[in-house]
């Protein structure tokens, strides 16, 4: 089964070892310059304030396979930079559709490992092929925002059938997880002493239509394409 046919079935997949060591330590360098003395809250579109990023975003490996899921070219949607250092609470479980409305297969997000990535350190959790229900219901937690999570984590949870069950794959630094648009997944809490620095990057076939946001505040907007 070849990747895009297991990502259809599954709603994700990896594509292992796409950036060098040097390019993730670099993006981390890059979040790290613009954080500054500030706490460590994610930076929401972080590819408006470096071409490295959008760089990466472009990466024509990442490309050709959303492309081809899209069957059209793809435009950039958003991108959102995590620190996540030790103690950091997850991302309750959750649709990325639920935020961005897109239509059929118009909408992929792209998580890229910036370091080697387990359920230890803050890894995703994903409930496969639960992205056929398409949209669940949600339900509100009780929780607090926690520090240093983006402050729409920990406000809802979906409603997963049981029929579902969880994993929370390894992923090595400089490898991407695909994930589908109606996908369940969620990130376990930060239990180690390190950092589990990760930058999303989210696409949208070209034409189609999308939600903005009031946090995320979505615009589309062109790749660096190479041949």
């Amino acid at each position: 089964m070849n990747k895009l046919d297991f990502f259809n079935n599954q709603g994700y997949t990896i594509l292992e070892n796409i950036f060098s060591n040097a390019v993730c330590d670099d993006i981390n360098k890059v979040a790290d310059n613009l954080r500054g003395k500030k706490d460590y809250m994610p930076i929401m579109n972080i590819h408006k304030s470096s071409e490295k990023v959008l760089k990466l975003m472009s990466n024509n490996k990442i490309l050709k396979f959303v492309e081809n899921f899209f069957e059209g070219n793809a435009q950039g949607l958003q991108t959102e930079y995590f620190f996540m250092p030790p103690g950091t609470k997850g991302f309750s479980p959750h649709q990325d559709n639920t935020y961005v409305k897109a239509k059929g297969n118009s909408f992929i997000s792209a998580w890229v490992a910036l370091t080697d990535v387990s359920q230890e350190n803050g890894g995703l959790m994903i409930w496969p092929e639960s992205h056929k229900e398409e949209e669940m219901a949600l339900k509100e937690n009780e929780s607090l925002p926690s520090k240093n999570q983006d402050p729409n984590a920990r406000k809802m949870s979906l409603i997963i059938p049981k029929k579902y069950q969880v994993v929370s794959p390894k992923i090595s630094k400089g490898s991407v997880l695909i994930i589908h648009s109606w996908l369940a997944h969620a990130s376990n809490d930060n239990a180690s002493e390190r950092n589990r620095n990760a930058l999303l990057c989210t696409y949208i076939k070209q034409g189609a239509n999308f939600r903005s946001g009031n946090y995320a505040k979505r615009k589309s907007f062109n790749l660096i394409k190479t041949n």
